[in-house]
């Protein structure tokens, strides 16, 4: 059975939710001091402008952080540009870009470079937001081609805000010599840090109150094993607490026990050959 197939059997009569957990992000996003303090600084940021860069691992939750950011902003004082790099070539990014401006279809790189720039002074002095998602698959003409729409004019001013976000291997990257001048561009860096056990138990309750429930639904030992099998990652303990309360559910317990989260852990982690 699929994951996306469980959320349906979830009951929420059962477990006395109006809305099912895990499944659909809270309305809030979940965040700890970490994560407060890097909304926190990512607004200052804004502030000055320039390029900021994010890393951590997969599942971490540095999309959803940045969508929280950019759904707080005044929006007539900011135009935010989302621009997911998905292995594009330089072309097909800078046309992205363009799109995402609103500016009309152009050939040649140069020329689109150009007009994107040329958008940016236009629209002073709101400031433009590019997110730069998926960084770890930009290549280094890429990157240099995002370093490149902030260097217009010789004008020493910082004309808009590049949010460079991405795995660990994006850091690697920044650390080639080939890339040093976007990375000498980056005034701030951070890496969003898997969670500990006690914020993996506070997390679970966070999204459990979020989707309706008034009492505690996971027993404690199930709680110290999502987060073993999941090693503090938010999307995999998502996963895993999610096929839990079906498991419950196909057993009639309005509590998740140690032994549901055994029983699917097997189902929603990939599994390893045995023998050969």
């Amino acid at each position: 059975m699929h994951y996306h197939q469980q959320a349906v059997l979830i009951r929420h009569d059962l477990f006395g939710l109006t809305n099912t957990p895990f499944i659909h992000p809270p309305v809030k996003p979940w965040l700890d001091d970490h994560r407060k303090k890097l909304l926190h600084d990512l607004n200052a940021f804004l502030q000055n402008r320039g390029f900021a860069a994010i890393a951590g691992k997969c599942g971490t939750g540095k999309t959803a952080i940045a969508k929280y950011l950019v759904d707080q902003l005044h929006q007539p004082s900011h135009q935010i540009v989302y621009v997911p790099l998905y292995h594009l070539s330089e072309n097909d990014l800078l046309r992205l870009i363009c799109t995402r401006f609103n500016i009309e279809s152009l050939y040649g790189r140069s020329k689109m470079i150009g007009a994107i720039q040329q958008r940016i002074h236009e629209i002073q002095p709101v400031n433009p937001v590019i997110i730069f998602d998926e960084m770890q698959n930009a290549s280094v003409k890429s990157m240099d081609l995002i370093r490149m729409l902030a260097n217009d004019h010789f004008d020493p001013t910082n004309t808009l805000s590049c949010l460079l976000i991405g795995t660990s291997e994006f850091f690697d990257k920044l650390r080639l010599a080939i890339n040093e001048s976007l990375q000498q561009r980056i005034t701030y860096f951070q890496i969003l840090e898997e969670i500990d056990e006690n914020q993996t138990k506070d997390y679970i309750r966070y999204c459990l109150t979020d989707a309706g429930a008034e009492h505690t639904i996971f027993d404690p030992p199930a709680l110290k094993l999502i987060h073993d099998l999941s090693a503090g990652i938010l999307r995999i303990i998502n996963k895993i607490a999610a096929a839990a309360m079906v498991q419950a559910t196909n057993k009639q317990s309005s509590n998740v026990t140690l032994e549901h989260v055994h029983a699917i852990k097997d189902q929603v982690k990939l599994p390893t050959w045995k023998g050969k």
